[in-house]
């Protein structure tokens, strides 16, 4: 079995009982659902619902780097030190 990690964290009440329901409709755990979370972040390197609310700074950011256009890469972490004058 893999090596296991412990969550804690702290949620409002509302919200946790509201979606422990749900969680139990589909037949999951809480702890099942936050893995299935996880799982989905690592899966797709992004988080897995619509992001909203963005600025037009961010929404460029993202096309830019979704597009693959004028992005820098380096041999090694000396090269991007050197570019960035640190």
């Amino acid at each position: 079995m893999k090596e296991q990690e412990l969550i804690n964290i702290s949620i409002e009440s509302e919200l946790k009982i509201v979606a422990e329901k749900i969680f139990e409709e589909f037949g999951m755990t809480k702890s099942e659902a936050i893995e299935l979370f996880y799982r989905q972040v690592a899966l797709t390197k992004d988080i897995p619902f619509a992001h909203k609310n963005l600025n037009e700074k961010t929404i460029k950011a993202i096309e830019e780097l979704n597009s693959k256009e004028n992005l820098s890469s380096y041999e090694n972490f000396a090269q991007l030190r050197h570019d960035l004058g640190v």
